[in-house]
């Protein structure tokens, strides 16, 4: 097993600000956060892991997502015909850009056939009705046209290029050693990893955002270990995000 740890260029997961700062406005990229209370920094001390856990709410800014409401998604042509579902996010790699993932025909999330299209050629509308839920996908395609896709080939199953393949995974905070669960990522309007929504132990029921390059994933090892490169301050000042 290698132990060095995929570090930010690896994968669009782990993509800073910068690197996609060009692709929309920046002042959208600024964390929308509600003050609920003072910060908790206020209150940290020697000892920042021990500082109340008072934090303030962050809210999604425009045009970012959540990867779980896209996955699953019905995709439709700008008729509003249903053409495909979404099955995954790749998130890219070696720069690369994040792309959708899309299955074409099958049933209940099964069978059909896999194909990429660019994150930035689709456009994401809520409906008011059903917010948090899935948002309506639309793409400029035809049932003729989607099978000239590409079709999407993983070279090898969890490395961790999927949005899916992280969501729901556990991973080990670097200065307590304690582990958290990856429940969500925030993506930006362009389609990487911004955020990532982690529960802080294994246990609580609250949520917190962190900044996806924080997490790393073991390079060569088979089970993908994962970490949150955090120190205890990080953890303290990271904003809150309420569950639905």
């Amino acid at each position: 097993m290698n132990n060095l740890f995929v570090t930010a260029g690896a994968f669009a997961l782990l993509t800073s600000a910068a690197a996609c700062g060009a692709a929309y406005d920046a002042a959208d990229s600024k964390p929308v956060v509600v003050a609920e209370a003072p910060s908790a920094t206020e209150a940290v001390a020697d000892d920042p892991a021990t500082a109340p856990t008072t934090r303030q709410t962050y809210r999604l800014a425009v045009g970012e997502s959540e990867a779980s409401d896209l996955i699953g998604a019905s995709v439709h042509d700008v008729a509003g015909k249903e053409i495909a579902n979404v099955a995954d996010i790749w998130l890219g790699a070696n720069g690369s850009a994040p792309v959708l993932v899309l299955r074409d025909g099958g049933i209940a999330g099964m069978g059909g056939t896999l194909r990429t299209v660019a994150f930035s050629a689709a456009t994401f509308a809520q409906d008011p009705a059903t917010v948090g839920e899935e948002p309506n996908v639309t793409v400029r395609l035809t049932d003729d046209t989607l099978t000239l896709l590409p079709v999407f080939e993983q070279a090898t199953m969890d490395d961790f290029h999927l949005a899916s393949e992280l969501i729901g995974k556990t991973a080990t905070i670097t200065f307590n050693n304690e582990s958290a669960r990856i429940n969500d990522l925030i993506l930006s309007p362009t389609g990487e990893a911004r955020y990532a929504v982690v529960s802080p132990d294994l246990i609580s029921t609250s949520q917190i955002l962190i900044d996806a390059s924080a997490i790393k994933v073991a390079e060569g090892d088979t089970d993908g270990q994962r970490v949150l490169d955090l120190d205890a301050r990080a953890f303290v000042d990271a904003p809150a995000y309420p569950r639905e």
